[in-house]
């Protein structure tokens, strides 16, 4: 039988080994990014790292000052956990250590669930999974479902059809993919992780196995994530992430497709947000030319 082993991932440690930018680098990067944008009217020439848009247009976005009393209180999936502790950091002007009581981070169906109760009144998470009712969404980045596993691995690519009998158990052994015979060893994220959801939608699965072990780096384990984490974050550091269908997940063929395993993250305030509320400012902010400067700025794929 296949052996599935749970997988909490702890993302704040693997983000301390190298995927968070220091506050400092953070803020002067900011501060030149948004004086490089209002210097070139939001344009996009002069190589700034804007995203392209149908006209070269500058997004109106109302003016906002935050402070610590109004700036929203966001939730979110662990994978933009980077993101929601930047926008807090930049628009407060303090560390990230000093926004850690406005973030409300965790599995995705919980960010969701924060936002709807009125816990939160901002949402980062992806797209997979259920949005409640009464809920406004934005995309405002994308990322692809990617899976990974020990370096010695002699698998470097699988099909879609490989990942699904995989992830349901119908293979267990890596021979039967072109592996070392060796017991598939299925580590799995959180239950209610948007990467599970995503697995579910993109490879049209209707269950996968429960979880319930540890973590295990050999050559016979097998994650699944998303590439944010994998690699910004750290989770496949020293681990080999595959192909699907023979196409390696980079920034390049998740922004033009190619990958086929794609999915997008979501921004999400109520839809009864008032006009010119913290939250629909930075809603709106996310959205604009500037925002999405700044997400991409901070790694995630446009």
């Amino acid at each position: 039988m296949i052996k599935c082993i749970g997988l909490k991932y702890d993302v704040r440690m693997a983000a301390r080994r190298g995927a968070y930018i220091p506050l400092e680098v953070l803020m002067k990067k900011t501060i030149c990014l948004l004086l490089s944008l209002a210097v070139l009217g939001l344009s996009g020439c002069g190589g700034a790292p804007v995203v392209s848009s149908p006209t070269p247009e500058p997004t109106p976005v109302p003016e906002y000052s935050f402070t610590r009393e109004d700036m929203p209180i966001i939730s979110g999936g662990e994978s933009l956990r980077p993101l929601g502790e930047a926008v807090a950091a930049i628009m407060l002007g303090v560390s990230r250590d000093g926004v850690a009581d406005l973030l409300r981070f965790g599995v995705s169906a919980e960010a969701w669930g924060l936002l709807d109760g009125g816990d939160a009144a901002l949402a980062l998470a992806p797209a997979s999974g259920s949005v409640p009712n009464g809920v406004e969404t934005a995309v405002i980045a994308r990322d692809a479902l990617v899976f990974w596993t020990g370096s010695g691995s002699h698998v470097d690519t699988l099909s879609k059809a490989q990942l699904r009998d995989i992830l349901s158990g119908r293979a267990t052994n890596w021979s039967e993919l072109g592996g070392a015979d060796e017991e598939i060893r299925l580590v799995l994220p959180e239950a209610g992780s948007g990467s599970l959801a995503a697995a579910k939608e993109l490879l049209g699965l209707s269950a996968l196995p429960e979880d319930g072990g540890s973590f295990d780096s050999s050559s016979a384990s097998f994650f699944c994530g998303f590439l944010y984490e994998a690699e910004a974050m750290g989770l496949a550091k020293g681990m080999k992430i595959l192909a699907v269908e023979g196409v390696l997940p980079t920034a390049e063929t998740v922004s033009s497709g190619e990958y086929p395993l794609v999915t997008e993250y979501l921004a999400g305030i109520k839809q009864d947000a008032a006009e010119g509320s913290p939250e629909r400012v930075l809603w709106l902010w996310l959205q604009g030319d500037v925002g999405q400067a700044f997400v991409a700025s901070q790694g995630y794929v446009r």
